[in-house]
Protein backbone atom coordinates (compact mmCIF):
# COMPACT_ATOMS: atom_id res chain seq x y z
CA UNK A 1 0.00 0.00 0.00
CA UNK A 2 1.02 3.47 -0.76
CA UNK A 3 0.50 6.41 1.59
CA UNK A 4 -0.81 9.60 0.03
CA UNK A 5 1.92 12.62 0.61
CA UNK A 6 1.79 15.75 -0.45
CA UNK A 7 4.43 16.85 -3.83
CA UNK A 8 7.82 18.44 -2.33
CA UNK A 9 6.92 21.95 -4.34
CA UNK A 10 3.80 22.19 -2.22
CA UNK A 11 5.07 21.91 0.63
CA UNK A 12 8.01 23.82 -0.24
CA UNK A 13 5.20 26.42 -1.58
CA UNK A 14 3.43 26.99 1.80
CA UNK A 15 6.02 27.84 4.85
CA UNK A 16 5.64 28.79 7.92
CA UNK A 17 6.42 31.93 7.24
CA UNK A 18 4.27 32.59 4.53
CA UNK A 19 1.14 31.84 6.50
CA UNK A 20 1.50 34.71 8.62
CA UNK A 21 2.14 37.71 6.02
CA UNK A 22 -1.42 39.06 4.82
CA UNK A 23 -2.27 38.33 1.39
CA UNK A 24 -3.09 42.07 -0.87
CA UNK A 25 -6.51 41.91 -2.64
CA UNK A 26 -6.62 43.31 -5.82
CA UNK A 27 -8.45 46.28 -4.80
CA UNK A 28 -6.20 46.96 -2.17
CA UNK A 29 -2.79 46.77 -4.69
CA UNK A 30 -5.30 49.37 -6.82
CA UNK A 31 -5.44 51.63 -4.06
CA UNK A 32 -1.62 51.26 -2.85
CA UNK A 33 -1.11 52.11 -6.55
CA UNK A 34 -3.52 55.07 -6.75
CA UNK A 35 -1.51 56.62 -3.64
CA UNK A 36 1.42 55.99 -4.56
CA UNK A 37 0.73 57.66 -8.01
CA UNK A 38 -0.79 60.72 -6.61
CA UNK A 39 2.60 61.13 -4.17
CA UNK A 40 5.65 59.00 -4.78
CA UNK A 41 7.76 59.94 -1.89
CA UNK A 42 4.86 59.12 0.79
CA UNK A 43 2.86 56.15 1.02
CA UNK A 44 3.08 52.62 0.02
CA UNK A 45 4.53 51.38 -2.48
CA UNK A 46 3.77 49.25 -4.98
CA UNK A 47 5.43 45.94 -4.59
CA UNK A 48 7.13 45.50 -8.10
CA UNK A 49 10.02 47.46 -9.51
CA UNK A 50 8.11 47.79 -12.84
CA UNK A 51 4.93 48.81 -11.72
CA UNK A 52 6.68 51.19 -9.32
CA UNK A 53 8.38 52.49 -13.07
CA UNK A 54 5.56 52.50 -14.95
CA UNK A 55 2.94 54.74 -12.37
CA UNK A 56 6.17 57.00 -11.93
CA UNK A 57 6.53 57.71 -15.73
CA UNK A 58 2.63 57.85 -15.87
CA UNK A 59 2.84 60.23 -13.32
CA UNK A 60 5.38 62.74 -14.76
CA UNK A 61 3.18 62.44 -18.24
CA UNK A 62 -0.18 63.46 -16.63
CA UNK A 63 1.24 66.29 -14.55
CA UNK A 64 3.13 67.24 -18.22
CA UNK A 65 -0.17 67.15 -20.12
CA UNK A 66 -1.73 69.27 -17.35
CA UNK A 67 0.18 71.99 -17.62
CA UNK A 68 0.41 71.98 -21.87
CA UNK A 69 -3.38 72.43 -21.31
CA UNK A 70 -3.31 74.91 -18.84
CA UNK A 71 -1.21 77.18 -20.83
CA UNK A 72 -3.53 76.90 -24.12
CA UNK A 73 -6.19 77.44 -22.03
CA UNK A 74 -4.59 80.68 -21.03
CA UNK A 75 -3.95 81.23 -24.66
CA UNK A 76 -7.38 80.68 -25.35
CA UNK A 77 -8.59 82.40 -22.86
CA UNK A 78 -6.19 85.80 -23.73
CA UNK A 79 -7.52 85.13 -27.43
CA UNK A 80 -11.14 85.40 -26.42
CA UNK A 81 -10.28 88.56 -24.59
CA UNK A 82 -8.83 90.56 -27.38
CA UNK A 83 -11.55 89.49 -29.64
CA UNK A 84 -14.14 90.91 -26.62
CA UNK A 85 -12.31 94.06 -26.88
CA UNK A 86 -11.71 94.33 -30.55
CA UNK A 87 -15.40 93.42 -30.63
CA UNK A 88 -16.35 96.56 -28.47
CA UNK A 89 -17.01 100.53 -28.63
CA UNK A 90 -12.91 100.43 -28.12
CA UNK A 91 -11.42 98.40 -30.00
CA UNK A 92 -13.26 100.53 -32.91
CA UNK A 93 -11.55 103.76 -31.53
CA UNK A 94 -8.08 102.33 -30.78
CA UNK A 95 -8.03 99.39 -33.19
CA UNK A 96 -4.60 98.57 -32.49
CA UNK A 97 -5.17 97.69 -29.36
CA UNK A 98 -5.70 93.98 -30.50
CA UNK A 99 -2.49 93.78 -32.39
CA UNK A 100 -0.45 94.56 -29.08
CA UNK A 101 -2.40 92.05 -26.86
CA UNK A 102 -2.56 89.20 -28.91
CA UNK A 103 0.02 90.20 -32.27
CA UNK A 104 -0.58 87.91 -35.43
CA UNK A 105 2.71 85.92 -36.06
CA UNK A 106 5.95 85.39 -35.57
CA UNK A 107 7.77 88.98 -36.45
CA UNK A 108 4.83 90.77 -34.88
CA UNK A 109 5.53 88.14 -31.70
CA UNK A 110 9.00 89.42 -31.70
CA UNK A 111 8.70 92.73 -32.58
CA UNK A 112 5.88 93.56 -29.86
CA UNK A 113 8.43 91.49 -27.43
CA UNK A 114 11.22 93.72 -28.05
CA UNK A 115 9.54 96.89 -27.94
CA UNK A 116 8.17 95.37 -24.47
CA UNK A 117 11.99 94.89 -23.70
CA UNK A 118 13.19 98.17 -24.72
CA UNK A 119 10.94 100.16 -22.61
CA UNK A 120 11.53 98.32 -19.66
CA UNK A 121 15.03 98.94 -19.93
CA UNK A 122 14.07 102.27 -20.51
CA UNK A 123 12.18 102.84 -18.00
CA UNK A 124 14.88 101.00 -15.68
CA UNK A 125 17.08 103.15 -16.20
CA UNK A 126 14.89 106.49 -16.01
CA UNK A 127 13.51 105.35 -12.44
CA UNK A 128 17.40 104.67 -11.38
CA UNK A 129 18.62 108.12 -12.78
CA UNK A 130 15.71 110.04 -10.82
CA UNK A 131 16.50 108.33 -7.88
CA UNK A 132 20.12 109.05 -8.01
CA UNK A 133 19.96 112.16 -9.77
CA UNK A 134 17.78 113.33 -6.92
CA UNK A 135 15.62 116.90 -7.63
CA UNK A 136 17.09 118.11 -10.87
CA UNK A 137 19.58 116.67 -13.60
CA UNK A 138 22.75 118.71 -13.99
CA UNK A 139 24.53 117.38 -17.29
CA UNK A 140 27.61 118.83 -16.38
CA UNK A 141 28.09 117.24 -13.20
CA UNK A 142 27.06 113.92 -14.91
CA UNK A 143 29.62 114.01 -17.67
CA UNK A 144 32.20 114.68 -14.82
CA UNK A 145 30.92 112.12 -12.61
CA UNK A 146 31.00 109.55 -15.55
CA UNK A 147 34.40 110.83 -16.88
CA UNK A 148 35.65 110.35 -13.57
CA UNK A 149 38.99 107.35 -13.39
CA UNK A 150 39.57 107.94 -17.12
CA UNK A 151 42.53 109.30 -18.20
CA UNK A 152 42.42 112.08 -21.22
CA UNK A 153 44.23 110.77 -24.59
CA UNK A 154 45.89 114.50 -25.92
CA UNK A 155 44.95 116.15 -28.79
CA UNK A 156 47.00 116.49 -31.72
CA UNK A 157 46.16 119.57 -33.72
CA UNK A 158 47.48 119.37 -37.25
CA UNK A 159 48.03 122.49 -39.25
CA UNK A 160 45.16 123.05 -41.43
CA UNK A 161 45.85 123.26 -45.44
CA UNK A 162 44.33 124.47 -48.48
CA UNK A 163 43.59 122.41 -51.65
CA UNK A 164 44.54 124.98 -53.48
Amino acid sequence: MATATAPPDAQLATTSSDRHLPQKTKLQKASDSIKYLYDPAHGPQPDRLRTRSLLRSARYIAIFIFWRLFRYAKYAATGALAAAVAGTAIGSVASGAAFVIAPTGILGGAGVGLLWAVGKFGWRRARARMERGGKGGDPRRDEHEDAEGEVAEPVVRVPRTEPW
